[in-house]
């Protein structure tokens, strides 16, 4: 696709690192795009993450559509966070369409393809006028708590059988979609891989400074660090088996501020910038998946996974299915004493020579190739709706 306008109506805010900031820094080297940020699927509570999130969402908004590099733009859009309301979400429609015309507008974006990340955006894109629908689903966002699961599953069957095409980052949702829509295709997510095997190939990358004192060996995890993913008890259960095992969690807490407080060993250090993280490679011996076992989980694919290996580190996992498809690359736990047993083995796979193999496994599995790969389809796939 060349000289193209996209719209990308995201299931997350501009800025966070996900597979949707991935693809639009590169859908907008050769064409135009809107990334609009995610108007939320739940109600928000009073808690410091979604006070703090909703300040920081008004604050962009009245900053307007904003230019963040060439040929890439960011739309805020202002909506009421009360989604269970008829008269509300009838508001939210107006007042969303309303935002997204002025964009388009003031951006001369006429007949975009439209890329849709999360169901609740389907009642205010279904009529938009397009080239193609694009249905692109990372996660089983009806498990989400605070979702409303029977209308997210209804709206899931609109959108998918609306779309002319459907991508799925896991193969399990890609065949639950197929049901739905012929057109649908298993992308799984891809990785930065030059900027994390530079915690293998760079002799000049060092571990990060606040890292200087820690305790090796250490185990490390990023990424959102919620009840809803990450494994409460198997985290705690290790760190008191092994007390002098370090646990480093970086990113985004959204657990109770006491919750790892008496486990002096698990180290929180809270969002750190992206291109950061290869040097808190440099700290870790072990890389963890401690994901729960849910719905969620079952059909997510975690985007961690292929960094970790592209920093050529040894991976432990809870048994994710996505996780199993690269089980000659990752240990991979069922229970937690045998995600001990695999931890204390991985600890062994710490050679310069497995570390440079590892990382080279994910040479060709970058974002770059992954949009050639989406590119591909749209071109060779007809316009489909039912």
């Amino acid at each position: 696709m060349k000289n193209e306008n996209i719209i990308l109506f995201s299931s997350d805010d501009w800025g966070w690192k996900t597979s949707k900031y991935q693809l639009a820094i590169r859908f907008c080297r050769q064409n135009k795009v809107l990334f609009v940020s995610s108007i939320g699927f739940r109600r928000p509570t009073a808690s410091r993450q979604d006070m703090g999130r909703i300040f920081g969402k008004l604050k962009l908004f009245f900053k307007g559509v904003t230019r963040v590099q060439e040929n890439l733009y960011v739309l805020t859009p202002l909506a009421i966070p009360l989604h269970n309301y008829r008269f509300i979400s009838w508001l939210n429609g107006i007042l969303i369409r309303t935002q997204v015309r002025w964009a388009r507008m003031r951006l001369s974006i006429q007949n975009p393809y439209v890329f849709v990340f999360s169901q609740n955006w389907y009642d205010i894109m279904k009529n938009l006028p397009r080239k193609k629908l694009v249905y692109y689903l990372v996660d089983e966002h009806s498990s989400f708590k605070g979702v409303d699961l029977e209308s997210f599953q209804n709206l899931n069957r609109q959108i998918c059988q609306h779309a002319d095409i459907v991508f799925c980052s896991s193969k399990s949702l890609a065949l639950k979609q197929k049901e739905l829509n012929p057109n649908t295709f298993h992308i799984s997510h891809g990785v930065n891989y030059d900027l994390f095997s530079r915690a293998v190939f760079d002799p000049d990358l060092h571990s990060a400074p606040e890292l200087a004192d820690i305790s090796r060996p250490t185990l490390g995890f990023w990424g959102h660090i919620s009840y809803e993913w990450v494994d409460v008890s198997l985290l705690k259960y290790l760190a008191e088996k092994r007390p002098e095992w370090t646990f480093l969690l970086i990113g985004r807490d959204s657990m109770e501020l006491d919750e790892f407080e008496h486990h002096k060993n698990i180290r929180l250090v809270g969002e750190k910038n992206f291109e950061d993280l290869p040097s808190y490679c440099k700290a870790i011996d072990v890389a963890l998946i401690p994901f729960v076992k849910s719905a969620l989980t079952d059909n997510c694919n975690p985007l961690k996974l292929y960094e970790y290996l592209a920093a050529g580190l040894p991976v432990v996992s809870t048994d994710i299915p996505e996780v199993r498809f690269w089980k000659d690359s990752v240990l991979i736990a069922k229970e937690r004493g045998t995600f001990l047993e695999s931890c204390e083995t991985a600890m062994k796979l710490n050679g310069k020579e497995w570390k440079e193999k590892t990382s080279l496994s994910m040479k060709s599995n970058t974002w770059d190739q992954k949009v050639k790969d989406i590119y591909q389809i749209i071109r060779e796939e007809p316009t489909f709706h039912e």
